[in-house]
Order: structure tokens, then sequence, then C-alpha cells
């Protein structure tokens, strides 16, 4: 499978007067095939969307990143990218389409929009190819859907019309941030099947940003556990999840409630996601876990390949 994405050594700090005052993203490597389902899982704070934003250019004012973000084997560095880029070679999907759309314009002008800006077509062209996609994604009324605003659109369809508009261009990666999040279970299910329906028929990568477990096991090859701005396991989604070498990644999958009995009390990790990561020596999770020794809080573990295309960041992943 050829290479579409490589994230080497991304970081991102912010600054305030001249000072750094916080390291979100500490290092952050991985690759995304050529129709390939990426997989960035993990808690709320650990780093997910603003990975997703860096390979964007999208990120807030102050942040200072670092490291290579490359497509096609380009030199185009999506850290500092071209305007164009985003929509014609990636694109996203964000977690919510009741607030990615405009409310004050229906779904069609909005989708000219993006056309206009990065294809040379003609306004019938472009109504012919925005009905097409929104026939692709499964909406059974695209002309309806064209001519409606976005509060007189159910979430599912919402969803679905959001993803057409993100496809307009036919991006080469496509950046799911949470998509299902905002969605009851049916719908969620369907979203997800229509996900890896059209990456069988586009081709296209994708980055999946999720905290659900569930979620990466459905529709990804490839998983990249997230902690403290930091990929702390990496592999395909059978290996991680099937047989986890980091601590946390054990610690999230021992949380699901169908790994307890009915009436057995739920385990969680105790504590939270260190909020400001400047002053950790060690490992992030040290303070966390339950396999923690004395070494842990002072060495900081690099991404070591614990199995075959299976790394973990964890000094005793090998014994646990």
């Amino acid at each position: 499978m050829s290479e579409l994405l490589v994230v080497d050594d991304l970081t991102v700090a912010f600054s305030a007067r001249g000072k750094t005052t916080n390291t979100p993203l500490r290092g952050i490597s991985l690759t995304v095939g050529q129709g390939e389902i990426v997989g960035i899982v993990g808690e709320t704070g650990s780093g997910k969307t603003l990975t997703g934003l860096a390979v964007l250019g999208l990120l807030p004012g102050g942040a200072v990143p670092g490291g290579r973000i490359l497509l096609d084997d380009s030199e185009r560095d999506l850290a500092r990218p071209n305007s164009s880029d985003r929509g014609r070679v990636v694109s996203i999907v964000f977690q919510n389409p009741g607030t990615a759309f405009n409310p004050v314009f229906t779904i069609g002008s909005q989708m000219h929009d993006v056309i206009t800006r990065h294809r040379s077509l003609s306004k019938k062209a472009q109504r012919a190819h925005i009905l097409d996609y929104l026939t692709q994604v499964g909406l059974p009324e695209p002309e309806r859907v064209y001519r409606s605003y976005p509060h007189e659109l159910s979430g599912g369809m919402l969803q679905r019309a959001m993803i057409a508009m993100a496809l307009l261009c036919e991006p080469r990666l496509l950046i799911l941030d949470e998509p299902t999040t905002a969605l009851d279970v049916t719908v969620a299910k369907q979203i997800l099947q229509l996900i890896r329906s059209l990456r069988d028929r586009f081709g296209f990568g994708v980055l999946f940003i999720t905290h659900s477990l569930g979620v990466v096991h459905e529709v990804c090859d490839t998983v990249a556990v997230l902690y403290a701005g930091r990929v702390v396991e990496y592999g395909t989604t059978a290996d991680v999840l099937g047989d986890p070498k980091h601590p946390y990644t054990r610690g999230l999958l021992d949380a699901l409630p169908a790994r307890h009995e009915h009436g057995q009390p739920l385990e969680a990790i105790p504590g939270a996601v260190p909020g400001n990561l400047l002053s950790i020596a060690g490992c992030a999770f040290a303070d966390r876990c339950r396999f923690a020794i004395d070494a842990c809080r002072t060495i900081d573990p690099p991404l070591d390949e614990i199995a075959p295309g299976h790394r973990a960041a964890c000094i005793r992943a090998g014994e646990l």
C-alpha cells in the first residue's frame, strides 16, 4: 500500500509574550496509505482534533507547528499550507453538521461556494455535480436537499450532506472529526457503513478521529492511540485492540461496558489527561497507571516496535 499522508514528528506549541506556555502535541508520527482508514483514538484533551487541524493548516492563532506533514511524497508541507490545498487535496467532516453549515444559506448554495473556489465549472455543471454527490452519499431526494436550509434536514441527512460537500473536489485525504457523535445509534451505523463504501468506491485515504473504540473496531484498518499529545500505541486495529501493549490502551478497553457482567461496576482510569505538559519529565501516563514504577517518572519512553508493525511507548510493554 503506497503512503498517501506522512505525519513526521508533528509538534504544536502555544506561546504568549515570547514564552512557550503549553505543548499539546509533542511529536506525532503516523501514516495513511492510499485507501486506508487510520483511526486516532483517545480521551478528550489527548490531541486528536488538533492533529487533524494541523494536517489541514487550520491551527488556531498563537500555535507554532513543527515537524513535517507530507502528501503523496511531495515536498508540500501541510503544517504551513497554501489555502488552495484545503478542500481540493484534503477535506474535513466536522463533528456537528448542525453548526458546520451556515444556517442562512441553502445546502446547494454552500456547496456551490466550495466548487467555485476550487474548480472551473459552469453553474449548470456545478449543479449536476452537486446532485450527483448528494445521490452518492445515499440521500433519497437530492433535489429537495439541494434547495433546503440546514434546519429543514435531520442530523443524519445533514451529516450525509456534509460528507458530500467534503468530497465535491475529489480530495486525496478525508479527515473525519468524530462524525457520528451527534447521531443516534442507528444513523451512526449507517454513516460508518457509508464511509467504508465511499472509501472503496473513490479510493481516498481517511484519518478518522474518534473517542470510541467501537467505531475504531467497526471501520479502521490501523489505529493510533493518543495520550497527552503523543502516540502511545500504533498498529493494525486487530493487533492494538486484540493484544494491547500499552497500559493506557488496556485501560480504555477495560472500561468498555461489554467487558463487564451485568450489574458489575465499570472500571475507569483514575484521574484525567494533564492540562499542561511542559513540566512532565517522564511518561505522561505514569500518575494514572497501575503498572507504573519509579523509572516511569523519569524516562520518557520512545514509540518502539514490540511486534512486527505494532509499536508502543512504554518501558514495561514487553513484560506486560
